[in-house]
């Protein structure tokens, strides 16, 4: 007989990353360390997605506006 199994539990965190923080390189000053603070509490980054921001005049363009950020990680019992 096949015994079930628990599935995994996840818990999910979103975070937002203004684009007026970003210096010269294009990434905040402290992302590796907001990174690295989020890893050691256990959440696991799973995607990423740019928001842009478009010109409604003629000539038209985008202008990058921030990041979100998902993540993950087993949920507590």
């Amino acid at each position: 007989m096949i015994q079930p199994t628990m599935t995994q539990q996840w818990e999910y965190k979103v975070i937002h990353i203004n684009a007026q923080q970003w210096t010269g390189s294009g990434l905040p000053n402290n992302l590796n360390e907001t990174l690295d603070e989020l890893g050691v509490q256990g959440w696991e980054l799973v995607g990423t997605e740019g928001l842009m921001r478009t010109s409604l005049l003629m000539w038209g363009g985008s202008k990058t506006v921030g990041m979100i950020a998902y993540f993950k990680r087993p949920r507590q019992s």
